[in-house]
């Protein structure tokens, strides 16, 4: 049965999708594991296909969760790496699902539902949730049994991490008594700057061993991955897996322990 693990912060720009998708990449070396985009900007779809979101039009996520069927919107990435796919129409989400369910609780557990299914097919399935805490992010957090908090070392980023908890705390209380902290993850830090220093120290004071060890420092190799795919072919795109081929195995040990 997969182990769904979700990636998210109500704040854009601080490494979600860009983990998501190098995670999936990593995990997919070893591990049979599905990558779903629940980011109406499908950004994770661009990244893991090098495609247009606009050429999956009909056939994302949405479509699964309306239908209630994945099995016909999954691209195969490679052997072992899969994808539900996204585009902006993703938007339309929470009025569809009121279209569909009555209860709140159903609404919340659609994506959980559409999962269930197909668990049994892969080892790891990773959502990637959207920059805010609406109806996209608590259906995510519903159908995690972990997740993944990514916190760029800037202020705003910081500062939304206590309302994300609390955003965990409301899926484990409507719907997901088993959702689980994996843990907090560092990303796009500059360790030259005091500013970032001084973020993730105060991080560490407030969360203790919730915060990963590894942490994930600016590259410019990783931001090309993001137009170019990700790769491993050269030494530059070695040096940048690196940081986060430690994560991975960090992230292992707490989700299989």
């Amino acid at each position: 049965m997969g182990t769904v693990i979700s990636f998210g912060l109500q704040k854009g720009g601080v490494g979600k999708t860009t983990t998501t998708a190098i995670t999936a990449y990593l995990l997919a070396k070893k591990y049979k594991v599905l990558a779903i985009d629940f980011d109406s900007q499908g950004n994770l779809t661009q990244m893991l296909t090098t495609d247009n979101i606009y050429n999956f039009t009909g056939k994302t996520v949405l479509e699964a969760i309306q239908e209630k069927n994945a099995d016909p919107y999954i691209v195969e990435i490679s052997k072992n790496l899969h994808l539900l796919p996204a585009e902006d129409l993703l938007a339309l989400l929470p009025n569809r699902l009121i279209e569909m369910y009555p209860e709140r609780k159903d609404q919340l557990a659609s994506l959980r539902m559409l999962l269930e299914p197909i668990k049994n097919r892969y080892d790891y399935i990773l959502l990637d949730l959207p920059p805010n805490v609406g109806d996209h992010t608590l259906c995510g957090l519903v159908a995690s049994d972990y997740a993944v908090v990514v916190m760029q070392t800037e202020p705003f980023a910081f500062n939304a991490l206590e309302r994300y908890l609390e955003t965990m705390e409301l899926a484990q209380e409507m719907a997901n008594p088993d959702l689980r902290l994996a843990g907090i993850l560092t990303c796009l830090m500059n360790q030259r700057t005091s500013l970032d220093n001084a973020i993730h120290h105060q991080a560490l004071e407030d969360y203790e061993s919730l915060v990963f060890d590894t942490v994930i420092k600016r590259k410019a190799r990783i931001k090309e991955f993001s137009l170019e795919g990700i790769r491993d072919r050269t030494k530059a795109d070695r040096e940048a897996l690196e940081q986060y081929q430690s994560f991975v195995k960090e992230l292992l040990s707490r989700v299989q322990a």
